[in-house]
């Protein structure tokens, strides 16, 4: 009898460790006999100028199970069917039904449920598609890590919310038979949060337009009215989901390449442009181009060395005679341009929303553009100048505002989810960066581009339009090919100008060829808005 004790005794022992270490007993016994499963914790949406949601009002379902051979069957039969299962995951589930506690799964839909398997509407965060995705950006465990979710967390994350289920268990963790689930909803705390200037309609036509064509660069449309931004597209793009795999991508697809400083080339040409009227340039002054031009030991030349013969401002920027703009240069000196570069954004960081900014790029030295070499180099966009997509499109509104710089935006304001906007509306620095009459002249000079210059492939057939190209260099040679920079930046319609769109087609061969058809495909869809 004392060796039968003494067996029970241990046993005895043996069970209590095991459930003292277990940790789902641990919480049922806390939990006084009940187990709170979280379905869900939500965080304050993004939303776009109309109120669409981008961030935060997704839905997926996700099942409730009660262990049993009953409920395994049920499940098991549903999940069989569902091409995002794969055997790994069925099995991983297939193993929850070897312990005695309630679980969730992902299911497809609400098909699988029955007597232990309840289903429910669960939010998630982002759609499987989702729009303007290097905007937004990504968090994780609640907590912004880029973009606007990491911009304004400190909001998003104080609309805090959540979905979740109690069920009624006994000692041992299985549900107690006949008992009601108790659901905890609080995911309306999260209506509340950031109003963006973004238009997904817009957004999606950019972003369609953009995979068509290029491989990797940026696109932005812009009001004119006001300088929002109502779409930012950074190619390549990709899935939220599968993060881990991108970050060995050499592409670097989670780069918000509308943020980042490339080089310029002729694109810049306009605040060149723009600098020679507001210092007494006569537009209708012909230039004599050869070809080439000799700064030194070095000779420049115009693309091809193609000798443009007499040209005037308009033909000089509808063709892109950088021989003519290298004159101009060295009779307006470099300050002239160093300062209506300023003037446009150029040398400073874009400040498009709180804690959320584009680079400011570079611009040289006043003291080296003393240099005759680096002033013939920044005439046409070269040398130690970079920009950005955004300041290319302050750049543009500024000519389509009759030469009234405003900074671009895509903050709209904190909303409380119900249409109404909480902040007060954002201070932009504007100013007339230069006089009413420029900007119309060179407005006239990117109409030539379009109609019979550098421009033209990119020209709607639905819409008037004017634009300036540039073909950058970078001097980055990969495989044996040089590496160039292809831009597109203009407005339209032409008459009444109410949006711009500017494209960068990285390692593009013109900004014509390879940029340009992203903004006619823009134009083309947006035509039917005005």
């Amino acid at each position: 009898m004392f060796c039968v004790f003494s067996l029970l005794l241990t046993l005895i022992i043996g069970r209590v460790l095991v459930i003292d270490n277990e940790s789902d007993y641990v919480t049922a016994a806390q939990g006084h006999s009940t187990y709170t499963l979280r379905l869900a914790e939500t965080r304050g949406k993004i939303y776009d100028r109309n109120g669409s949601i981008l961030a935060g009002g997704f839905y997926e379902y996700k099942a409730v199970v009660i262990p049993s051979p009953h409920t395994a069957a049920s499940l098991l039969r549903v999940l069989s069917t569902d091409e995002t299962q794969n055997a790994e995951s069925l099995k991983k589930i297939a193993d929850r039904f070897k312990g005695t506690f309630p679980f969730t799964v992902e299911v497809p839909d609400g098909s699988c449920e029955s007597d232990g398997i309840t289903v429910y509407r669960v939010p998630k965060r982002y759609s499987d598609n989702a729009l303007a995705l290097h905007l937004i950006g990504s968090c994780s465990e609640n907590s912004g890590q880029s973009g606007i979710e990491r911009a304004y967390d400190q909001w998003l994350s104080d609309a805090a919310g959540e979905l979740a289920v109690t069920c009624r268990v006994n000692a041992a963790g299985r549900s107690l038979d006949g008992t009601k689930q108790e659901v905890t909803d609080t995911t309306a705390n999260s209506d509340r949060g950031v109003m963006l200037t973004i238009d997904s309609h817009i957004q999606n036509i950019a972003e369609t337009a953009a995979a068509h064509h290029i491989e990797s660069g940026a696109v932005i449309v812009a009001d004119v009215t006001n300088g929002e931004i109502l779409a930012m597209a950074s190619l390549p793009t990709y899935r939220r989901s599968d993060v881990a795999a991108v970050l060995q991508d050499t592409r670097s697809p989670l780069v918000n390449r509308a943020l980042l400083a490339y080089n310029a080339g002729s694109v810049f040409k306009p605040v060149v442009a723009a600098a020679a009227l507001e210092n007494g340039l006569d537009p209708e002054e012909s230039y004599a181009c050869e070809g080439t031009v000799q700064i030194g030991n070095l000779t420049m030349g115009c693309i091809n060395h193609t000798a443009h013969g007499s040209v005037s401002l308009n033909s000089a920027i509808a063709h892109s005679c950088n021989t003519y703009f290298i004159h101009t240069a060295q009779t307006i000196g470099g300050d002239a341009i160093l300062n209506m570069a300023q003037n446009l954004g150029f040398g400073s960081a874009t400040q498009l929303a709180s804690h959320y900014a584009a680079s400011a790029g570079t611009l040289p030295s006043s003291s080296s553009l003393t240099l005759p070499a680096a002033l013939a180099n920044f005439s046409f966009g070269q040398g130690t100048l970079t920009v950005t997509p955004v300041q290319i499109t302050g750049m543009m509104l500024a000519i389509a505002r009759g030469g009234e710089y405003i900074e671009p935006t895509v903050f709209k304001g904190l909303t409380d989810g119900h249409g109404h906007i909480l902040s007060l509306p954002v201070q932009r620095e504007t100013r007339q960066s230069m006089s009413r009459e420029t900007a119309e002249q060179i407005g006239i000079c990117l109409r030539s581009a379009v109609l019979e210059g550098t421009a033209k492939a990119g020209a709607s057939d639905k819409i008037t339009s004017a634009a300036k190209t540039g073909t950058a260099e970078t001097g980055i040679i990969r495989n044996g090919k040089t590496i160039n920079q292809a831009w597109y930046a203009g407005y339209f319609p032409y008459e009444d100008p109410r949006y711009v769109c500017v494209v960068l087609a990285e390692g593009g061969t013109s900004g014509g060829a390879s940029a340009g058809p992203v903004f006619q495909e823009i134009a083309n869809r947006m035509s039917v808005l005005l």
